[in-house]
């Protein structure tokens, strides 16, 4: 408990250091309190001439990309770098803004605005297409001292996708079944997934947990040895500040049956998971 209690600090420390960052750029000061910061993604391969991870900040209506770029090229000074991405769903990128200046080794983060849709709440995976854009001036690789014309050029990025998890903060429920009570049965839903290609219980619990990116309760992600099935609670917030509670009824026969019963305090954050799941 000490130990996830420290890490529950450490992350609070983090978020804060980000809605700090985020709300000194102007044209995010209108989006509301930051809920959610991810893990930094990798979008180039460890030896290439540019290095390119993406942290994805998402608030309650909009989500912004923070690209975090390295130029290890110290021939070159690149000027007015943006990431442009193209999403494959309905997700709408608002706004752009550059890293003026990114010289040799120094690194810079440039950032892109998006909007979730509004139309479909429901919506919340996509894929981005994502190309690095930038003008490009030749160095004296000595001095560091830029020629004075330069010429834009562009890199093509790894894809970034965006999951249901990206809209989840992990809670921890000492007591779940109390839990399960008090928010109660109006926006219960149920159904049930056949999931062929998975073989185990173990391996159920496992891509269940890592792609709602919700919080184990009650140990219930240590599946013991020799069972046919087994029950995985989980619970979670929805951006917005909606809990929401999973019960996973597992099954294991061939391949594995899962019967899902989802209960939130608000209907669409219920409707998001069925969707995601199914």
């Amino acid at each position: 408990m000490m130990n996830q209690n420290r890490a529950l600090v450490r992350k609070k420390i983090t978020l804060t250091q980000s809605q700090e960052q985020l709300a000194a750029i102007l044209e995010f000061q209108g989006l509301g309190p930051l809920f959610k910061s991810s893990e930094a993604v990798q979008l180039t391969e460890a030896e290439t001439e540019y290095v390119v991870r993406c942290v994805k900040h998402t608030f309650a209506q909009h989500m912004v990309f923070q690209f975090d770029c390295t130029n290890t090229l110290n021939d070159q000074l690149l000027q007015k770098v943006v990431v442009q991405m193209e999403p494959s769903e309905s997700f709408e990128v608002l706004h752009y803004i550059p890293a003026a200046n990114l010289p040799y080794s120094q690194p810079g983060s440039c950032y892109s605005l998006v909007r979730l849709p509004e139309e479909d709440p429901t919506a919340v995976s996509c894929t981005f297409s994502c190309t690095m854009r930038y003008l490009v001036r030749d160095c004296d690789p000595n001095t560091g001292d830029p020629d004075d014309d330069g010429y834009d050029d562009e890199y093509v990025l790894e894809d970034l996708e965006v999951t249901v998890a990206d809209h989840i903060q992990k809670v921890l429920k000492p007591n779940f079944g109390a839990a399960w009570e008090e928010v109660g049965d109006e926006f219960e839903k149920e159904e049930t997934f056949a999931l062929a290609s998975v073989r185990t219980l173990d391996e159920a619990v496992g891509n269940i947990v890592s792609f709602l990116g919700m919080q184990p309760c009650e140990r219930s992600d240590k599946v013991p040895e020799n069972k046919n099935s087994h029950v995985l609670f989980l619970a979670g917030v929805f951006r917005g500040g909606h809990d929401l509670l999973v019960r996973a009824r597992l099954a294991l026969s061939d391949g594995v049956t899962m019967q899902v019963t989802v209960r939130g305090a608000d209907e669409t954050p219920v409707d998001v998971i069925l969707a995601s799941v199914g």
